[in-house]
Order: structure tokens, then sequence, then C-alpha cells
């Protein structure tokens, strides 16, 4: 069992932040009291999908339906025999192919034969705990809790959120299966319930797919309401866009000496409920066709921006707003240089 930390506010810094750590417990050993007393209990666990090669649409292989514990091998059975979910009585003979084995044939090009019988039960399972704490600024108040499905890395996961006070995220990896295998054992979606406060609007996700919102979902699964008074007094509140500038070239110098060709141009917007007075303000956006590399990636290539975010505060009556927003753009970017310790290339590698 080992532990580890890792400093968030360091690729994340926020002045109104007094921490951002999060907090990892790995290899932690699994109770499992009923498995350890009584033995596990083999069920037939597997997938059937409409996607992929035909002849891995419809895989089954063994699985403790108590703990979620899988033999080693996990075995590879014949799906028109097993059906899932079905006892399976045994056996449990199944040995990995040997290691220089498998690479000899590997460099004739031969794939070993998967095994197709599970083997012995793990003496030692272990599992994982995870936490990610902000003390200071998040950005609602909220809770949440989250049942992975069966191919989770995180089995069960949640957070609560307290606005300016922070945050707490916590999740396990194979702790708690028990409990994943009896309210979420099949498909591939995680389910996940609570609430959450953001931007006078309370919104709700009752047993909701993670990853998926469908118009067929009931309407109780998923909603919002607005609780601003103001909402009610006033009406809602829209936003539109008044009037734009054309877009005027500009230059971006970054403080390595490279350059970056931009367009940019301001956006006036207005904000307003149905009763009472509008507020105009001015967004200033930038473009840059090739993008500013801010992060380097060992395969990807260098990261870049390849399009605009607003700036506020620049207004078309000062003749020299193009040169702002660039300057605005080419300080906005040496922060995320400096967040993911850029390193411009190399005159020889260039």
């Amino acid at each position: 069992m080992y532990r580890h930390t890792v400093n968030r506010a360091k690729d994340r810094p926020d002045r109104r932040v007094l921490l951002h750590r999060s907090y990892y417990l790995n290899d932690v050993p699994r109770l499992m009291p009923r498995c350890r007393l009584f033995g596990h209990k083999p069920v037939i666990d597997g997938y059937d999908s409409k996607y992929g090669r035909e002849e891995d649409r419809r895989v089954r292989w063994v699985a403790c339906d108590r703990c979620g514990v899988r033999p080693d091998p996990q075995g590879r059975l014949d799906p028109d025999q097993w059906q899932l979910g079905q006892h399976y009585p045994g056996p449990f003979n199944g040995r990995h192919f040997p290691e220089q084995a498998a690479l000899q044939l590997a460099k004739r090009g031969i794939v070993p034969p998967p095994v197709k019988q599970p083997g012995p039960w793990p003496a030692n399972p272990t599992g994982g705990l995870g936490a990610e704490l902000v003390i200071g600024r998040s950005h609602s108040i909220g809770a949440d809790f989250k049942v992975g499905n069966p191919g989770s890395e995180n089995v069960l996961a949640g957070h609560i959120a307290l606005g300016p006070l922070g945050a707490l995220y916590v999740h396990t990896e194979r702790f708690g299966q028990i409990l994943q295998r009896r309210l979420n054992p099949t498909g591939y979606q995680s389910r996940e319930t609570g609430f959450t406060i953001y931007h006078g609007r309370l919104s709700w996700q009752l047993w909701a797919k993670c990853d998926e919102h469908s118009a067929t979902d009931p309407k109780w699964m998923r909603g919002s309401v607005p609780i601003d008074p103001r909402h009610y007094l006033y009406g809602p509140r829209k936003n539109r866009k008044v009037s734009e500038t054309e877009k005027v070239p500009a230059v971006v110098r970054m403080p390595e000496g490279d350059t970056y060709d931009v367009l940019v141009h301001l956006e006036q917007w207005e904000t307003r409920r149905t009763r009472g007075r509008a507020r105009t303000y001015w967004l200033a956006q930038w473009d840059c066709k090739d993008g500013i590399p801010v992060r380097n990636h060992d395969w990807k290539g260098d990261e870049t921006y390849s399009c605009s975010w607003g700036i506020e505060g620049v207004t078309p009556d000062t003749e020299r707003w193009p040169y702002i927003v660039a300057a605005e753009a080419a300080e906005q970017c040496s922060r995320d240089r400096a967040r993911y310790n850029y390193r411009a290339p190399s005159e020889d590698a260039a």
C-alpha cells in the first residue's frame, strides 16, 4: 500500500484558492469478509455488443457476483453456452501462456490463443481510493453520487461543492463493486444522482446516464428550474449581440520572440430582463489561423490555440484597441506557456 499527492494549484493558479490538491491511496487490501469466509460466488460476466469484429461482439468471462473480483486469468468462455449472470461451477484450471514462449511466437508473427478456462482466484485483491480537495472558490453549490458501469475505472464517485468555501471529490477503484453489481450490472453507462445550483438555476439528475442525454429519457430523470428571485420579478435574462466592428489585422508578439498574425474585432453585447434597464458591454475577440503553441506534446505535436476568447474592458473609443487586444492575447498565451512549462523549438530542430 502506498500513497501520493498532486498539487493541482501549479497547473491552475488562482489567488482565491487556498488549496487544490489530489490525494491517492493505492494497493489497499480489500476486506471482502463474506467472500473470505464462504468463498467467492462465481457467475458469468461479459457483454453483448453490436459493434466491433464479429468474434468480439459477444464475450464471456468469470467474476465473483459479490465482490467483483475476477480469476487470473479471467477466461474466455463460449457465449453460446453461457448466459450473463449464470452460475459458473468450474473448472478453475486456466493458466497464463508462458511469457517467454509468447515472446518467441510474437517474433514469428504468431498470436497465442486466448486462455479459455478461468484460473485461480487472486489471493490478495487490492483497490484504490482517491480524493481531490479545493479550499476556496468553486464554481457551484451541489452534491453528486455516481455508480460506475462494469467497465469503469472508478466504481463509485461523488462530490460536494460549497461555492466560495470549496469542494471535495472522492472516488474508489474496485471498492464498492458489490453495490455496482446490484445497481448497474450491465451496459457501459455510468449513472449519477445529485443536484447543482449554478447561475441562479437548480439542476438535478436522478439515476441519469453520465455520458448520454436522449430525448426519450423521462422528464423526471434530469431538469432545471430558475431559483433567482429576479427571474420572477423582472423576467428571464437574455443576451444578444448588438453590433460588431470589422476584423482588423494585428500581430501577437510573444516574449520568446515568435510572432503571429491575428485578426481582431470588437463585439457589443446587451444583457437585459423583460422589465428593467439593459446593460451593454464590449467584448474583444481575436483569431489566429495557424494557432499559437502553448504546450508541448511528444507525439501529437505542440498544442495550439487556433481560435479566440473574449476580453472585456476594451472599447472602440480607443484608437489603439487592436494593439491592446494583441497584447492581451500575448499575455494570456504567456500565462498558459508558463502553466504548461512550454519549451520553444530550438533553431536546429526548426
